[in-house]
């Protein structure tokens, strides 16, 4: 016993030597403090000076005239306006410098220019008489004059906003060329000196005429701007007829701004153009003029109710409805065209039978209604019977009465399209419904909904849009955020639906429900994260799924 507590003993005083003998071992400390990354920035900023209209000297001399509403200082753009003119006359000229101010480094710098509206708008005699072909059904983006007479010229400005001897010319032409889906290179690796834009102001000029457009370029060296020297070009519009009366031009124009450093081979091509969704409702255009069979005016002569309107029209005719609020119920049954003013607060249709009423029912084949507010007090803002087809229903704003529908059908429909409406469900079981064979017993085919915005609220356990048809596709819609259920935001209940590039806003539930056996197409949609879970119910293919929302309408 002695002997082992004698062996214990011994271990532990050996212990508490080793431990004294390691702390004497040679040792040094060095510390680097501070250690950071900071990325660093590109940031671009443009202004404007603009001028629009002249007086002439007794010399022949243009003195250009200050335009402050196209007018801004440096800025990041957000609602500035390069051209905001809505009164131009064939001989008109204006006048620009964009400052294009780069800080902290440099970068290639780029410029995207898109035609987004082309339109004859209205059609009056005198332009009748020129462009014959104005009356057809508007293509707002090829169906307009005004691009082709509105001549261009771009050249590289030295800050005085005149045109002089020795600038280097960038594009000229008519809008329609110089405006319309291009990019242009202002500093590239395969442009000019092939140099990046350095940090600071760099100028670009321009001046448009609706007309013919000659260059007349001053001499350099004055300090004096196009108010006093005049502008270096001269506009002519002698040539310009009366096709382009009432015409509307409008576009989009983008600066980008790529880091130059680590990237050498940079060439400005035109970006990979997403395409836009949910409704364009400030697209529309009224039909007028002779387009128009039968006028309805709030509180004038009559017809002054949109029942009265539809009573005089037979199949085939357009019914133009005036702006005003219309407290009807109303039902066409007639093969036209029933046309209003605008969604926006415009031509407003207020249901008035509640229950089984609707605002307004389709009971005709080959229907197309446009242009209201619809608003339901019934079972629906807008009904369509059972065994409609050919409808169109564009450019409106459908609104359902609390607890029921903006749209419903019954079976048989067929042929429908549903684009560019915008759908407000108020705490609505089922938004929009097209009854078939799942619901009715009575199948539907070919129904349609493309560039809607569906808004507003549903129940927990509703449907913003529910389709029994066969061979229908649901692509460019925005389903906005509000719309939360523990159902489904869209369900389609044949496999044959295409449902791709649409924006599921709004994390989290059940974005898409598939009732049927086979598998449905959801490729390449937005479904409100970029890595969703649980968005999908059913057989359903998401794969590609979009990294990012679609620029939305």
């Amino acid at each position: 016993m002695k002997k082992i507590l004698l062996s214990a003993a011994i271990i532990v005083g050996i212990g508490g030597a080793a431990f004294v003998a390691t702390n004497a071992f040679f040792s040094d400390t060095e510390t680097s403090t501070g250690n950071l990354f900071q990325a660093g920035t590109i940031d671009l900023k443009i202004d404007n000076t603009s001028y629009y209209g002249y007086t002439v000297d007794q010399a022949g001399g243009l003195h250009m005239l200050p335009s402050p509403s196209t007018t801004w200082t440096a800025a990041d753009l957000t609602n500035q306006l390069f051209f905001n003119f809505n009164d131009v006359k064939p001989g008109d000229l204006g006048e620009d410098t964009i400052s294009v101010d780069l800080t902290s480094n440099p970068a290639w710098v780029c410029v995207d220019l898109a035609i987004t509206k082309n339109d004859d708008d209205t059609c009056n005699e005198p332009e009748l008489a020129d462009d014959p072909t104005c009356a057809e059904p508007n293509q707002i983006l090829t169906d307009g004059e005004l691009a082709g007479s509105l001549n261009f010229l771009f050249w590289k400005d030295d800050g005085d906003n005149v045109f002089e001897t020795g600038e280097v010319v960038l594009s000229t032409g008519p809008a329609s060329n110089v405006l319309g889906g291009v990019t242009w290179a202002i500093a590239d690796s395969q442009t000019g000196d092939n140099l990046p834009m350095q940090p600071g102001v760099n100028y670009i000029g321009k001046a448009w005429c609706f007309g013919a457009l000659t260059q007349n370029p001053v001499a350099q060296g004055a300090s004096t701007g196009p108010d006093v020297r005049g502008p270096g070009v001269t506009c002519d519009g002698a040539s310009v007829n009366n096709a382009a009366q009432s015409d509307i031009l409008m576009g989009d124009v983008t600066f980008r701004a790529v880091q130059s450093r680590n990237n050498p081979g940079f060439v400005c091509a035109p970006e990979t153009q997403r395409r836009s969704v949910g409704a364009a409702l400030d697209t529309y255009s009224q039909p007028t003029g002779d387009t128009c069979n039968v006028n309805v005016t709030d509180g004038g002569v009559e017809p002054n109710t949109i029942a009265e309107g539809i009573a005089q029209a037979v199949n085939g005719n357009t019914v133009c409805v005036d702006a005003g609020t219309y407290d009807e119920d109303v039902v066409i049954n007639k093969e036209i065209t029933l046309a209003g003013d605008g969604a926006t607060l415009t031509s407003v249709i207020n249901g008035q039978v509640t229950g089984q009423g609707a605002a307004v029912t389709i009971a005709a084949n080959n229907v197309t209604l446009k242009g209201f507010q619809i608003n339901g007090a019934g079972i629906a803002a807008l009904w369509l019977n059972t065994g409609v087809s050919g409808a169109t229903v564009e450019f409106n704003k459908m609104t359902s009465a609390s607890g029921v529908t903006a749209v419903t059908t019954q079976g048989s429909q067929s042929n429908h399209i549903f684009r560019n409406n915008e759908f407000v469900g108020t705490s609505a079981g089922q938004m929009v419904y097209v009854n078939g064979s799942a619901s009715l017993g009575q199948p539907s085919s070919n129904v349609d909904f493309d560039n809607n915005t569906f808004s507003g609220t549903i129940v927990a356990g509703g449907v913003a849009l529910g389709n029994e048809s066969t061979l229908s596709d649901i692509t460019d819609n925005k389903f906005a955020s509000t719309l939360t259920s523990t159902y489904a935001i869209a369900e389609t209940w044949e496999d044959d639906a295409n449902i791709n590039f649409n924006n599921f806003n709004g994390v989290g539930g059940i974005k898409v429900r598939n009732g049927d056996a086979g598998t449905v197409d959801a490729e390449n949609n937005w479904w409100g994260a970029a890595v969703p879970a649980g968005h999908t119910f059913g057989l359903v293919d998401d794969n590609p799924m979009e990294a990012s929302a679609f620029p939305e309408n």
